[in-house]
């Protein structure tokens, strides 16, 4: 990479380490990419966290691939610790989630999210880049997010909705957020099949505010 960089410790990369480990988990190897591509976007790992990773034995040092810069980076087993039967239920909880969805909805796409978020985060078919939904489980809410060049833009547009929904205006996102039934990641999905159709119906719901914007978005060209 060039330089040395010394070791650092606190939530940020805490959050990073976290990341690589979760990422590491799904693709099934030590070897994790610099470059990912996510909801349309193509994104390359903070190289000062990498440099951190490796002063703190983290991971190996990276070298240059074919084309003269680093292309991946190699997570040292030992700094691995092993899931917690919490994140262990987590994560089966979600994939069992991400399953239900998918043999139900054709209209939406769910990535595979073995992190610990408890939440899952999903998109239409044919949402444009820079929109996305969100089921929260822990707050039983569904949110329709607005990122980017559609965030000023939606904030104009949605002067009008139902008195079911509210927007939530962040620093880099707006969203559009509806309640749904509770879940509990402790039970079986099987379970709460209706609690889960209620969450995909409150998303059903929030698509004609994706197109809404979309079109105001349009008027604006």
């Amino acid at each position: 990479m060039g330089k040395t960089t010394a070791m650092a410790e606190g939530p940020r990369q805490e959050h990073f380490l976290r990341q690589l480990e979760n990422i590491a988990w799904h693709l099934g190897t030590w070897e994790v990419p610099v470059f990912l591509d996510f909801n349309g976007d193509r994104r390359r790992m903070d190289k000062g966290c990498i440099g951190h990773a490796v002063a703190a034995g983290a991971i190996e040092a990276p070298i240059n691939g074919p084309d003269g810069y680093v292309v991946s980076v190699t997570l040292l087993k030992e700094q691995i610790a092993p899931r917690t039967e919490e994140g262990n239920t987590l994560t089966k909880f979600k994939q069992d989630y991400r399953a239900y969805i998918l043999s139900r909805y054709e209209q939406f796409d769910l990535t595979f999210q073995p992190g610990g978020d408890r939440a899952y985060y999903f998109k239409a078919v044919d949402f444009p880049t820079y929109m996305r939904l969100v089921h929260r489980f822990t707050n039983s809410t569904v949110s329709l997010v607005y990122e980017g060049r559609w965030k000023e833009i939606a904030s104009a547009a949605l002067a009008d909705i139902p008195s079911s929904m509210w927007l939530e205006h962040h620093d880099r996102t707006v969203a559009l957020v509806t309640k749904t039934d509770a879940i509990d990641i402790t039970a079986p999905v099987e379970k709460q099949k209706r609690s889960i159709d209620a969450a995909m119906e409150a998303a059903q719901r929030l698509l004609p505010f994706a197109k809404l914007v979309q079109r105001a978005q349009s008027n604006l060209e």
